[in-house]
């Protein structure tokens, strides 16, 4: 049998009984046939020294044949079959390139039309049915979009989808294969892709469209080799629609607000830390501070706690308690880098106290300096900001806290918002960071935007920064500052001391 995958997540491609009765597909293990009394095997590599499978022998009677012959005739037949193989997954990634445009493009999202997915399923079945790929679907169901539209009119829906599409478009960067697939809802399809990869993309996109304040439920649905594309997508519905009546009981839970609220006021949701480096020498210059929810269950990160609370009008009170715990644990750590500061996000969507209170309070609360500490605020907060929100970044810029423009580069922007708020420098988006090292067009883009900055007077920190190269990259474009899983994950307070020790190096 040809066999592709590893552990339990193994599956035969093609198997032959001792009838000769082809039996394919079937899930088993890397370990089938262990216990016969005769087995063999060998790994099927491509000619580019990529591994494809492993053929494995086995069976219980006595064989006429030598066992080193019948190796080397295994052996034989695992390179022809590398050969064969390569050739064919080269002839059917043409064929499923050339289907992109099939069926036409959404004009509001820009990803593929139903009739597109639905072609796009049958092909890849076949694919994967073929070759013994791994695959994958999601579907994403924008739960906010009727109310849009019946509040806001059509037009604020078109919005919410274009963004949407936008946002996954760029996430998967011609990757993988997305389309809108009903009304309300899009589909994105994996092949050649394992369980791991799959969970990543999973996160990556609730954080993704999480941080965009894009209201969505997610759902996965991994193909099984025994029932294809057909069983994955109905888990992946069944989970989203699970997904979706727990969101739509979150926001009308006045419980959970209360909950949340509670767990401010306990202490319990805290400021977790990451770091911000000199990129040519791997000091850290500052440490942001992000919000986590210690909770009995684990530590929740936002996107489980800051709808609720956006919609219970508690973000006020949230930056409070970030803010306060931040600078608690920035005095500490300046005993180990004594001008370290401190990043805080903000949101301008709440009542109670000013920005500008909140901020004098806290720091003569804890003896720091206006410069030990920058509040950032992202680019969509800056669209018809009210006067007196205006005059109160104006006046915390002037006591010299540093203003900062958080994702950078999203479209949300203008020139206009640099030149008229007291802005001190901007936080290149991730998506832009993961671009310095793709194609020709990207990388000048990139460049061109850390040199307008620079241009302004304006400091640039490149966010997401997860490999060695594009940290290299960004330094050889000029940017000074950066951050991201290369240098260190946020972590707690009480991780942070080794972390400010000594200069920050690749974790690869």
């Amino acid at each position: 049998m040809l066999v592709r995958g590893d552990g339990d997540d193994a599956h035969a491609v093609a198997a032959s009984d001792e009838r000769g009765v082809l039996r394919a597909p079937q899930r088993v293990h890397r370990s089938v046939g262990s216990e016969a009394a005769q087995r063999v095997e060998f790994e099927v590599r491509l000619p580019d020294d990529r591994g494809f499978g492993f053929i494995i022998g086995f069976g219980d009677h006595s064989l006429a044949t030598e066992m080193a012959e019948l190796r080397r005739h295994a052996e034989l037949a695992a390179d022809m079959l590398g050969s064969l193989a390569a050739a064919e997954l080269a002839l059917a990634a043409i064929h499923r390139a050339t289907d992109a445009p099939f069926g036409h493009t959404d004009p509001l999202t820009g990803l593929a039309t139903r009739r597109g997915w639905e072609h796009r399923l049958r092909r890849d079945e076949r694919f994967c049915a073929e070759f013994g790929e791994e695959a994958a679907v999601i579907l994403v169901e924008l739960d906010e979009l009727k109310s849009f539209n019946e509040r806001d009119g059509h037009s604020a829906g078109d919005e919410q989808l274009r963004l949407a599409g936008g946002l996954v478009r760029d996430l998967l960067n011609g990757r993988h294969f997305a389309a809108r697939v009903t009304g309300d809802r899009l589909g994105i399809l994996m092949v050649g892709i394992n369980h791991h990869e799959v969970g990543e993309l999973e996160r990556a996109l609730r954080a993704t469209l999480s941080g965009a304040q894009v209201s969505a439920a997610v759902g996965v649905g991994l193909r099984e080799p025994a029932h294809g594309f057909e069983e994955a997508l109905v888990v992946a519905t069944a989970e989203l629609e699970r997904n979706s009546v727990a969101k739509g009981v979150a926001r009308v839970d006045a419980n959970e607000a209360a909950a949340l609220l509670g767990a401010i006021e306990r202490g319990e949701i805290v400021a977790y830390f990451q770091p911000v480096v000199d990129l040519r020498t791997g000091d850290v210059v500052a440490v942001e501070a992000l919000a986590r929810w210690v909770s009995p269950e684990g530590v929740r990160e936002p996107e489980r706690f800051l709808r609720p609370l956006q919609e219970a009008g508690l973000l006020g009170a949230l930056f409070d308690r970030i803010l306060d715990d931040g600078l608690a644990h920035l005095a500490q750590f300046r005993a180990v880098v004594p001008n370290l500061r401190l990043a805080v996000n903000v949101e301008f969507d709440t009542t109670g106290s000013s920005l500008l209170t909140s901020v004098t309070d806290r720091l003569a609360r804890h003896r720091l300096p206006p410069s030990a500490l920058s509040i950032e605020l992202s680019e969509r907060q800056t669209f018809d900001l009210p006067v007196e929100v205006r005059a109160d970044l104006a006046a915390v810029a002037s006591l010299g806290v540093e203003l900062m423009l958080d994702d950078f580069g999203t479209g949300f922007a203008s020139l206009e918002t640099l030149t008229s708020l007291p802005i001190s420098g901007v936080k290149l988006d991730r998506k832009f960071t993961s671009q310095v090292v793709n194609g020709d067009r990207e990388p000048v883009v990139v460049k061109a935007m850390i040199a307008m900055t620079a241009e302004a007077g304006l400091s640039v920190i490149a966010e997401g920064i997860e490999t060695q190269r594009q940290c290299d990259m960004l330094v050889r474009m000029g940017c000074r500052l950066g951050q991201g899983y290369l240098f260190a994950l946020p972590q707690p307070a009480e991780s942070m001391h080794a972390v400010l020790s000594a200069p920050l190096v690749s974790l690869f």
